[in-house]
């Protein structure tokens, strides 16, 4: 791992507790148009940008009333409000960023959410001066499981992303960590512990309170 120059964190599931709350804010707004949604059913999509989650959905079974881009924005308003009052960091966030920072590693964000959610979660977590580059996918071309919010990242940190590691919790962040020819530690939800998908990851731990398990040195 001497190689590791940078260290790119995802947000959801990584660096705050929010994926529960991504659920209720999908079952909620989705079963508001008719559409019997469940946890389940948010798994799938996982990882992906909240309009392609919309838009793929849709596809499955249309609904009626609202368009696309208010079903999406509607999910937007409910999970930043969720998060706004009770969101929590994740196990071990703040001594994984002071261990990062104490290599001279260069720490990023690159998350599939929205710049506004971005800013809400960092402002909540009081941790926005600790990243020096924080990018969302929001109006990319692509989103993940394409690498471009990845590689977009690792251009604007100046490091090659042969030398990046990246941090994640879904199987969509996970193949694009690995798409942009980066080192990726994988922090699945303990229900896909044992996915085997997941083994295309360099690393698999429950927590990053595991991160002493591993030789950054």
């Amino acid at each position: 791992m001497n190689s590791i120059k940078a260290v790119i964190y995802d947000m959801d599931g990584v660096i705050i507790d929010s994926e529960p709350l991504w659920r209720e804010a999908l079952i909620y707004c989705f079963n508001k148009v008719g559409f019997d949604f469940s946890q389940d059913k948010c798994r799938v999509t996982q990882g992906m940008r909240l309009i392609e989650v919309v838009e793929y959905w849709y596809a499955q079974q249309p609904w009626k009333g609202k368009s696309i881009k208010e079903v999406d924005q509607d999910i937007l308003t409910k999970v930043t409000a969720l998060i706004s009052e009770k969101g929590i960091a994740m196990d071990g966030v703040y001594e994984s960023i002071e261990l990062f920072k104490s290599k001279g590693y260069k720490i990023a964000l690159a998350s599939s959410s929205a710049s506004s959610l971005i800013n809400v979660v960092l402002d909540k977590l009081n941790i926005k001066d600790e990243f020096e580059v924080v990018n969302s996918a929001e109006y990319l071309k692509f989103g993940k499981p394409h690498p471009e919010v990845f590689i977009k990242t690792a251009q604007e940190l100046n490091v090659p992303p042969i030398n990046c590691l990246v941090i994640e919790d879904s199987f969509h962040g996970v193949l694009a960590g690995k798409s942009a020819v980066m080192k990726v530690i994988a922090i699945p939800e303990e229900k896909y512990h044992n996915d085997p998908r997941f083994s295309i990851a360099d690393y698999n731990l429950k927590s990053l309170k595991e991160l002493d398990t591993i030789n950054f040195d």
